[in-house]
């Protein structure tokens, strides 16, 4: 059954009349007969009998008729409600962003949109990266914001932040003496390596190929699951660790990183929210808030 279908019943069943149907309509009465009659297929109950050179209901038509005419109230309804915002303004939203993220880019650019918008109401997590890609696959979250996640049929995907994972130290750290050429290979013999746990869904993990690529042999010494915890036992410590890029202009301590001459270590930010669900306008401006969050603060350390 399809919503054109009902359109030329009904108003075949106003006027118990073909040809006035399919005039008003502007198609070809032989168009509203035949869907007429696919209708009457699908529900094996006939919805006119002929009357002289007319047409009336059946009991089972003018059944019909009624359930016609509200399931096209309600989709006018649902257009109007969606054009006007109605829906959103009173909507409520399941948000949740990997650690990091979620202080420094989801809750103002939410808080932003809240303040425009006071009815709407919302959960925010703050999880792993892995945990926020499991739940908007399964539909649990109406939005998701995380470092790297891998492709996936059950969820859409818009990449905000394209950067680079890098190797970090604390300020002053005695590997900042050494030859530049020398020192990942000095890092990861000399000193311990903090890195980031593998999850399933998320593309970085410990064993990066960058590390054969520049014959790093790391002496892990602690995994986290939260780039706080990393950035905190790296400025405490002459270890080591992987971070994205984007992490050392939030946070207020100062670090060192290293980048080696070819080093390629590819890390994103995306938005992710579950494939079926409905890209509302709050959720794309969110989008927008966070995108923009995102390149004011590159451009700020670029000045």
């Amino acid at each position: 059954m399809k919503l054109t279908q009902l359109i030329y019943f009904l108003e075949t069943a106003r006027h118990e009349h073909v040809g006035k149907a399919a005039k008003l309509l502007a198609i070809s009465p032989s168009a509203i007969s035949h869907s007429i009659a696919a209708l009457e297929r699908e529900f094996g109950k006939e919805l006119f009998i002929k009357n002289g050179k007319n047409i009336r209901l059946t009991n089972f038509g003018k059944i019909m008729t009624e359930r016609a005419e509200y399931i096209l109230q309600t989709v006018e309804k649902i257009k109007g409600e969606l054009l006007s915002g109605t829906v959103e303004l009173q909507g409520h939203y399941s948000l949740a962003a990997s650690h990091m993220l979620s202080e420094h880019f989801l809750i103002s650019s939410w808080m932003s949109i809240q303040k425009i918008y006071p009815h709407l109401t919302s959960e925010i997590y703050s999880l792993r990266s892995s945990e926020v890609v499991q739940q908007v696959s399964r539909g649990e979250l109406d939005f998701g914001l995380c470092f790297s996640p891998q492709s996936n049929p059950s969820f859409e995907e818009e990449v905000l932040y394209e950067g680079q994972l890098v190797l970090v130290v604390r300020a002053n750290h005695p590997i900042l003496e050494v030859e530049p050429s020398k020192q990942s290979q000095s890092l990861s013999q000399s000193y311990p390596a903090i890195l980031p746990k593998s999850f399933q869904g998320i593309s970085n993990c410990e064993s990066h190929p960058v590390f054969k690529k520049f014959h790093m042999q790391p002496q892990e010494t602690l995994f986290f699951d939260d780039y706080v915890v990393a950035l905190q036992a790296i400025a405490q410590s002459d270890a080591w660790g992987l971070i994205p890029d984007i992490l050392l202009k939030v946070t207020s301590t100062p670090f060192a990183s290293i980048i080696p001459d070819g080093w390629n270590a590819p890390l994103k930010v995306s938005a992710i929210w579950p494939k079926k669900r409905l890209i509302t306008n709050v959720l794309h401006q969110l989008v927008l808030n966070i995108k923009h969050a995102i390149v004011s603060l590159v451009e700020k350390g670029l000045n």
